[in-house]
């Protein structure tokens, strides 16, 4: 009995590691002060949404509602770290302010939005960016934690605990 269990589990991690690999973006966990750094390079401010796209564990979520007041929302298409991202939210008392979706990435709701959080791969930022150029408002902030939107310009360029940039941008008034 023991035996077809294990046989079992493994199956069922091998299957979620295979399907996790399909992704565009691997799940890489941010260090807890390389997020304040991000955080504090897109400027939030109280009652901004941010919006963290491949949310993974929840952590730009909670940190964004805990520390900087904001309301925040996460996707993402895992939904084992979905259910880890939303019971984070309730432990570290920030449900109120924060939601955790899942859901893909690249049809996520952008109005409204004042920051999103990129920590994807170089494959799906490109294929992100032309719904932020169109979709964003005027002023809004993006975030792309080591790969850079390709043809785009940033404002600043931060650096990770790890050393790694952090690229700003923010959608032009006039577009």
């Amino acid at each position: 009995m023991i035996l077809y269990l294990g046989i079992a589990l493994s199956a069922v991690i091998l299957l979620w590691v295979g399907w996790n690999l399909r992704l565009d973006a691997l799940w890489q966990p941010t260090d807890r002060m390389t997020v304040r750094r991000i955080l504090h390079l897109a400027l939030v401010k109280e009652g901004e949404h941010v919006l963290d796209l491949g949310c993974g564990d929840g952590r730009f979520v909670v940190i964004a509602a805990r520390e900087f007041a904001a309301c925040a929302t996460g996707i993402e298409v895992d939904p084992a770290r979905v259910l880890w991202a939303r019971a984070w939210t309730i432990l570290a008392r920030v449900s109120s302010r924060t939601r955790i979706v899942w859901g893909n990435m690249y049809v996520a709701d952008l109005a409204g939005v004042d920051v999103v959080i990129l920590f994807l791969s170089p494959m799906a930022n490109c294929k992100l960016q032309e719904r932020l150029r169109c979709e964003l408002k005027p002023g809004a902030r993006i975030v792309s934690y080591y790969h850079p939107l390709w043809g785009w310009e940033p404002e600043e360029i931060g650096v990770a605990k790890n050393g790694h940039p952090l690229y700003l941008y923010r959608i032009p008034e006039e577009r």
